[in-house]
């Protein structure tokens, strides 16, 4: 029996991956919104609650770590064959904590999903069964994900770190042979960064319906240039250029639609945003981010809540450049 060898020479390295991410950043911006957005309003859909399934996928990333622990690798389709298994052992007020959820609040939830059938408690077990299995399998998000890494599998190559680009279903059936690890490295980027954006809105909701109005004012600047209309986008300027060129809004139905949050929880949302000069409504009764008629850098780090959001990004991005380097090498060049 042949042993393989680990080819370190053909890993890519984090600074690669940043680098090649800020270069193009501006496709990337629009693929990794657009796979935010979709995750979203999926998980959304799920419970119609956040916070419930907030506390699922946070079940389900503990088994994951625990599997990588002992050396365990399950595929999409080996993982979803089981009727029910066991999670790590739980701590209410540790999950409390962690996910910004009143400890009265995480139990009666916890309870919700044991009567709904999705875990199951005995003794000192918990259980994830069959229907909670269903609640969070991510058929739709592995489409999105393998999407977005063939884009920038594109953008490796065009800078040398790559043969060729790998196209999106070549990814996704290697997403899938290799899923509880990569999950793993999903969870471990996206818990985090609903976490940090949860502590800034107050709730996911309101989250996910601010994100509808960034997603939407970067399609509007991406298009303006691909027609040469505007400068380059980066990490550094893109709050400004949201709120200087972004300048095409949604309206609360489109907003309600899309995040699939109903709509008068929505118009709620959107006037808590208001208050705070997150949103702002034009004359025209569409949403658009931030209330300020010009933004520059100074602007910025004067106001305390737009200088959160730029490190949050910031932060948010380090996280996913490590992200996509844990997987590319994961699937990519092993």
């Amino acid at each position: 029996m042949s042993l393989r060898e680990l080819k370190f020479s053909d890993q890519i390295q984090e600074e690669q991956v940043k680098s090649v991410y800020q270069k193009n950043f501006n496709y990337i911006i629009t693929e990794r919104y657009y796979f935010q957005q979709r995750w979203l309003q999926g998980a959304y859909n799920r419970f119609k609650d956040f916070d419930k399934y907030l506390i699922l996928i946070h079940l389900v990333h503990k088994t994951f770590k625990a599997y990588g622990e002992f050396q365990i690798k399950n595929s999409f389709d080996e993982f979803y064959a089981k009727e029910t298994y066991e999670i790590p052992k739980i701590n209410v007020i540790d999950l409390s904590r962690d996910l910004l959820i009143s400890k009265e609040t995480t139990r009666r939830k916890i309870l919700e999903m044991e009567r709904d059938g999705a875990i199951k408690k005995d003794k000192k077990k918990i259980m994830i069964n069959r229907k909670g299995q269903e609640y969070q399998k991510p058929k739709i998000a592995i489409e999105s994900l393998a999407r977005l890494l063939s884009k920038f599998t594109e953008f490796l190559s065009q800078s040398g770190y790559l043969n060729k680009k790998i196209e999106s279903s070549t990814l996704q059936s290697r997403i899938k042979e290799n899923f509880t690890q990569i999950w793993a490295y999903f969870f471990d980027f996206q818990i985090p960064t609903i976490i940090n954006w949860k502590k800034f809105f107050g709730d996911l909701e309101t989250w996910s319906i601010w994100a509808q109005c960034a997603y939407n004012q970067n399609l509007v600047i991406n298009k303006k240039f691909k027609e040469n209309i505007s400068n380059e986008l980066n990490s550094d300027n893109f709050i400004i250029k949201l709120n200087n060129e972004g300048t095409q809004g949604l309206n609360a139905m489109t907003i309600s639609e899309l995040s699939g949050v109903p709509r008068p929880t929505a118009l709620r949302k959107l006037n808590n945003l208001t208050k705070r000069k997150l949103i702002k409504k034009d004359k025209n009764n569409l949403y658009l981010l931030f209330a300020q008629t010009t933004l520059d850098s100074y602007s910025i780090e004067k106001d305390k809540n737009l200088k959160f959001i730029s490190e949050t990004n910031k932060s948010n991005e380090a996280r996913f450049v490590k992200m996509l380097t844990a997987m590319l090498n994961n699937i990519v060049f092993n």
